[in-house]
């Protein structure tokens, strides 16, 4: 069987075509062994998208009403995929080949940096105004990447071969789309706070940027009969499970795997933010139990004492990735202001600038 899919573009241009973006947005068992595990659970098969709960990745409901989400994703039969466990065999995903740097994508390599402002004043300067923290770069993480475009006569190339690589022009197919520089410009709460009208539904494509320099994006993909899968389920990424969506490296899954620095017992470091400005830590808890999403809440995160970048300790809501789906954000807890989280057109996706997504207000600092 072979399975066409529009790899994301779908959803981008319906994106880029309607007025209509809103504001607000199992299995396995516990193990000490912090390594990489040997499967992943996948989506269960008509699971919807516009609803919220442990296994589930959350999308506004009428963004997810328009694309189809509502009708419930579907499973694929693909070599690594057991359609009746929802069971991802990893061994067995023909992963795109190649361990590329960012320097074989960009002359400057990779470029990125994080920044912390705990005390800003207002644009008139008479009030102050909730910390924040910022990330700059060009979007190429300082881990390898796979060989994109992929490469005739590689094991993941059928897959990618007969794909649309774009919503408009169907001469391009995903097989051509390559990695380039972009350029990443986030800025979220430096101390976000759990928001009691939440959880919110999820309105990008980004979900949150890594320490690497790149980000993460939903965990939706479709197919030209409007079916929507999960990426890992129908499509090999790299060994990262990281790959190109209009020419900008993402992650998806059980990234955990190639973060540096992970550890060996305890809590597992944190790899990243989400848009809220809540961390997101690999799955080990501190006693290096390996989280599964029966220990989460339905956005796919737990309250602990973790390090943060800067060595301090603090207490505070974070998201997990672990091997289920969603693996990371599965919804936001905290408020998203989707104009400075998505600080560029490029991370956007979206050309209207007054599109009222990105007018969602900023979450204030916790006392």
């Amino acid at each position: 069987m072979i399975l066409v899919i529009k790899k994301y573009f779908g959803l981008a241009a319906l994106l880029s075509t309607t007025t209509i973006t809103l504001a607000a947005c199992g299995g396995g068992s516990k193990s000490s062994d912090p390594g990489t595990p040997t499967t992943l659970v996948t989506s269960l098969n008509g699971q919807a998208g516009n609803l919220v709960g442990k296994g589930l990745q959350f999308i506004n409901p009428i963004l997810a009403y328009l694309a189809g989400l509502d009708k419930g994703m579907v499973q694929v039969s693909t070599p690594w995929t057991n359609t009746s466990t929802n069971i991802i065999t990893i061994s067995q995903i023909p992963f795109v080949e190649g361990s590329k740097s960012a320097k074989d994508y960009d002359a400057n390599g990779s470029v990125f940096s994080m920044t912390t402002n705990p005390i800003e004043l207002s644009p008139l300067g008479a009030t102050y105004l909730p910390g924040t923290r910022s990330f700059s770069g060009n979007g190429l993480p300082n881990t390898k990447m796979g060989a994109f475009p992929v490469q005739p006569g590689t094991r993941a190339y059928d897959y990618y071969s007969v794909l649309p690589g774009s919503a408009t022009d169907l001469s391009i197919t995903a097989d051509t789309i390559g990695i380039a520089a972009y350029n990443l410009i986030s800025t979220i709460p430096l101390n976000p706070v759990v928001d009691p009208t939440g959880p919110f539904p999820i309105n990008s494509l980004i979900v949150g940027v890594t320490l690497t320099g790149a980000a993460w994006h939903i965990e939706y993909a479709n197919d030209f009969s409007g079916n929507w899968v999960s990426p890992i389920n129908a499509l090999p990424n790299d060994q990262c499970f990281g790959h190109p969506y209009n020419n900008q490296y993402h992650l998806h899954a059980y990234s955990w795997k190639c973060f540096p620095n992970q550890g060996t017992s305890g809590q597992s470091p944190v790899f990243g933010f989400a848009l809220d400005g809540f961390p997101i830590t690999g799955p080990r808890a501190a006693d290096s139990h390996m989280m599964t999403n029966a220990e989460l809440d339905e956005c796919h995160g737990t309250t602990s004492e973790i390090t943060m970048p800067d060595g301090t300790l603090k207490n505070t809501y974070h998201y997990v990735l672990n091997r289920e789906y969603p693996y990371s954000v599965g919804c936001f807890r905290g408020k998203v202001n989707y104009a400075k989280a998505l600080g560029s057109e490029d991370m956007r996706q979206i050309p209207d600038a007054n599109s009222p997504y990105l007018d969602a207000p900023y979450p204030p600092d916790a006392p």
